[in-house]
């Protein structure tokens, strides 16, 4: 069945469209040299405010006050002066509306989105056709890294109600599923008896590629673990959406006996970074986008050390976003090469989202991460959330799977204070359920400071 869904999407599906275009172009310049894509970007990126400088109202007003340049020169001659420009914030965004709109983007194919919303409000976005494009032909790269082409099988589980279906699904989209060799899994409805209608999903199919929320997967892994439930050897595993964790990158490859792929993107600017082969850092699209990683002051980080990640697209024109706050925290890597011959810069790690990491009331920054490992493999858990709600105040909320050591959770506690403070005060709570966020989510550490 599989040959012929990939013979039938051979004939049906449309490769003169301009993602595969744009794949065919990114397939041979990510082995360019890194100082001749850092002189693409900068051109991109020079193109891009220049243009905004004339038809984007916030970014006109910005450039006439912070930028002189002759409109026979380029406004930057090196990609690092584009920190004159101040970061663009959520708040920004709603409160400037319209004014980020190009004043043209009605003839560019505009459609609307949003941010996932994850750390609050989303944010309403103007995206368009040519960036829709150069996103989707970032991610059939980030595929082929993979040993997967555009024809091959996939398994999606997936949960943004945007991105899956409820109720009856149309004539219409399940024949795409079936000429894209795709099947889609709602990991909104993650029950004991839709994991086993899963796992024998792959089972059956053993997909080329399986496309998942981190957490997703990890849930179904853990899943086929506890119940010792067979699971057939898959071919790989990419993640998204949700930050991955050393503990589930482990738990996903032992039980799908093959390597996991992370991938790193948003709503607000599609793909941003991905990981190839190596197994060794992300590489950054610097065709897409354009990645800086800064210290509280606003400052550059240099490779090693952990900051926000400010990010600028290169493709959206109906609405650019230029050094965006997006809420991460990251760590960019040095320049040495990447056995996997790509020569895009590479971040080390995206660290979570910047309202998973706590702070300490002496103004220290305790990432996440800190508190998921010692909740890892604990007997007697099966789900939990850590939540800061002041400097001082630390809830977790268990799902109980069996008996729960005592010992084990004063233990954690002694170890929470050893970095939040003697005086913090850890509550437990024993629930039912742990709320996901809108777009199906859970997150395991959450600061409200």
């Amino acid at each position: 069945m599989l040959n012929i869904q990939r013979h039938l999407k051979k004939i049906f599906t449309n490769t003169s469209q301009p993602r595969y275009k744009i794949l065919q172009h990114l397939i041979e310049s990510q082995y360019y040299s890194p100082e001749i894509l850092k002189k693409i970007q900068l051109n991109k990126l020079n193109k891009l405010l220049s243009y905004s400088q004339g038809n984007v109202p916030y970014y006109s007003k910005m450039a006439n006050e912070r930028l002189s340049s002759k409109k026979s020169e380029p406004l930057f001659k090196r990609i690092e002066e584009l920190n004159k420009l101040p970061l663009l914030t959520k708040d920004i965004i709603r409160i400037q509306g319209k004014n980020l709109y190009s004043s043209e983007y009605k003839n560019r194919k505009p459609y609307q989105n949003t941010s996932g919303g994850s750390t609050g409000e989303p944010v309403k976005l103007i995206q368009d056709s040519e960036y829709y494009e150069n996103s989707e032909a970032h991610f059939l790269l980030a595929q082929t890294w993979r040993k997967t082409d555009i024809f091959d099988s996939t398994i999606h589980l997936w949960g943004a109600e945007r991105d899956t279906f409820y109720g009856r699904k149309p004539l219409i989209d399940h024949l795409k599923d079936f000429l894209k060799n795709r099947i889609i899994l709602n990991s909104f409805t993650m029950s004991d008896c839709n994991m086993i209608k899963y796992i024998n999903i792959l089972n059956k199919h053993k997909p080329k590629l399986i496309i998942s929320y981190a957490q997703s997967i990890y849930e179904l892994a853990k899943f086929a673990r506890t119940n010792n439930f067979p699971v057939e050897k898959q071919n790989a595993v990419h993640t998204s959406a949700s930050t991955l964790y050393d503990f589930m990158r482990t738990e996903i490859e032992e039980i799908f006996s093959c390597k996991c792929f992370d991938h790193y993107g948003s709503r607000e600017v599609g793909a941003i970074a991905s990981e190839c082969s190596a197994h060794d850092g992300l590489h950054v699209f610097t065709d897409n986008i354009f990645v800086e990683i800064v210290d509280k002051n606003g400052h550059p980080c240099p490779p090693g050390i952990e900051g926000e990640v400010i990010v600028t697209t290169l493709n959206n024109y109906s609405m650019p976003l230029i050094r965006y706050k997006i809420g991460d925290i990251g760590i960019i890597m040095g320049s040495d090469p990447c056995p996997c011959g790509c020569n895009y810069p590479k971040l080390q790690k995206v660290t979570g989202r910047s309202t998973e990491s706590f702070k300490t009331s002496d103004g220290e920054i305790v990432d996440g991460e800190f508190f998921t490992h010692l909740f890892y493999h604990l007997d007697g858990i099966k789900q939990f959330q850590i939540i800061q709600q002041k400097h001082d105040e630390i809830l977790v909320n268990i799902i109980e799977q069996g008996k729960i050591n005592n010992k084990d959770l004063a233990a954690i506690e002694n170890r929470i204070k050893d970095v939040m403070g003697s005086h913090c005060r850890v509550e437990y709570r024993l629930v039912r359920k742990i709320e996901k966020t809108a777009t199906g989510k859970l997150l395991y550490t959450i600061s409200n400071i």
